[in-house]
């Protein structure tokens, strides 16, 4: 029959899916199903059958459906794959911001480092996120990257960094007749032609001296803003844990076992559980933070989108200023590396300093080594011990002892 507005119309759902051809151009037809019509082309390419949808019914007329259909039947006579180049065509319009977005879907991200890389597409590459993989070239990176190594050099390596990683997984990820995206990574011309800023690694610490002064800045002033007192909470945190800001910022009641004096931090770096026990002052410091708690609310709570302390700079800073010591979070996980290992290194082997911070171990003897969590009580004490003499706490933590923060309102 030929298909017209009349006979499409009066054509039903009979049961089971079903094809009508168009008498009048060979391989134009519609496919009629449970969910509805649809105008159909098919024809052989290279001895396989190709069909294609052209649209519903009710999108095209038929004699509009017929028009597209002859331009598809005519592109099949010359042995083009229609199905085919429309999936190249897709993967080639593949854009920056798309690829980024199955990337985080698909890899195991921390949320620091999802931080980090929707910053970098937010800014560095904003304008490039809506522009297609492959038009992406080497050139326009070496320009970007100069651009921003001028005003921040070390922000310029991590942003890029991440676009190398990004295009790596692109060009894995969406294939062309089998091949890459992309035939290599174009960030591979800021190694050729060593174009990476060398930045100095960042290296300071609260010295043993200093620690007096640091708790007294994060005890003083009792009409801290609610995001200072929570951000001196965490800072006293890390300090006695070592674990890094955002291990700390995710923490919930959950996570807390009072029975056993544990601390579990699910959120790491290397991804892998990590569970410390909690020395005595710690227990009871802890305990305070918890208390009136619900099991998912977090301990350091902030009124944000991920409803836990996140962007702290600013609050690091003040605090910095009422302690007289210019520090960062990370240089208190610093702080607690260098009394594990320059003041009780001696007491501890080299495995144990490991499992402290939840370093991978990636040598052989340290696969047969096995640590049960009791196995760091006592190394946890010594370094809670140590912070708390330096403090001018002598004595073992009791209650009253016990550095009091105000209640966050």
């Amino acid at each position: 029959m030929k298909l017209t507005k009349t006979t499409v119309d009066k054509m039903q759902f009979t049961g089971k899916d079903a094809f009508y051809w168009d008498e009048e151009l060979k391989g134009f037809g519609l496919k009629i199903t449970r969910t509805g019509k649809t105008y159909i082309v098919q024809a052989r390419v290279d001895n396989k059958t190709i069909r294609k949808k052209i649209a519903s019914v009710g999108q095209l007329t038929p004699d509009e459906a017929r028009k597209e259909a002859k331009k598809l039947l005519g592109e099949m006579a010359k042995g083009i794959d229609i199905n085919l180049k429309e999936k190249r065509a897709k993967v080639q319009n593949i854009t920056l911001q798309q690829a980024y977005a199955v990337y985080k879907d698909t890899r195991p991200l921390g949320i620091r480092t999802i931080t980090d890389y929707d910053g970098a597409m937010k800014t560095t590459f904003k304008e490039w996120q809506n522009k297609p993989i492959i038009s992406i070239n080497r050139e326009m990176i070496e320009r970007k990257f100069k651009a921003k190594s001028k005003t921040a050099p070390a922000l310029a390596n991590l942003h890029f960094r991440f676009l190398r990683a990004l295009l790596n997984f692109a060009m894995e990820k969406y294939t062309v007749d089998g091949k890459p995206l992309i035939p290599s990574n174009p960030c591979a011309r800021l190694t050729i032609l060593k174009l990476w800023n060398r930045i100095e690694r960042r290296d300071t610490y609260i010295k043993p001296a200093q620690i007096k002064s640091f708790f007294y800045g994060l005890t003083i002033n009792d009409y801290d803003k609610p995001q200072i007192q929570t951000a001196k909470k965490q800072c006293m945190f890390i300090l006695f844990t070592g674990c890094r800001d955002q291990e700390a910022a995710c923490l919930q009641r959950r996570d807390i076992d009072f029975e056993d004096k544990t601390v579990t931090f699910k959120h790491t770096k290397n991804h892998h559980k990590h569970v410390l026990p909690l020395g005595d002052w710690l227990f009871q410091f802890t305990k305070e933070l918890c208390e009136g708690l619900a099991p998912d609310a977090y301990l350091f709570p902030a009124n944000n989108k991920s409803g836990h302390i996140k962007d702290h700079r600013k609050a690091i800073k003040e605090i910095a200023e009422e302690c007289g010591i210019n520090f960062s979070l990370h240089d208190l996980r610093r702080t607690f590396s260098c009394i594990v290992d320059h003041h009780l290194g001696q007491s501890f082997s080299p495995y144990t300093i490991k499992r402290l911070l939840n370093h991978t171990q990636n040598d052989v003897t340290a696969g047969y080594i096995r640590f049960g969590v009791d196995d760091l009580r006592r190394p946890m004490q010594m370094i809670e011990d140590y912070i708390l003499e330096q403090a001018g706490l002598k004595e073992k933590p009791k209650a009253d002892n016990i550095i009091a923060f105000p209640n966050a309102q």
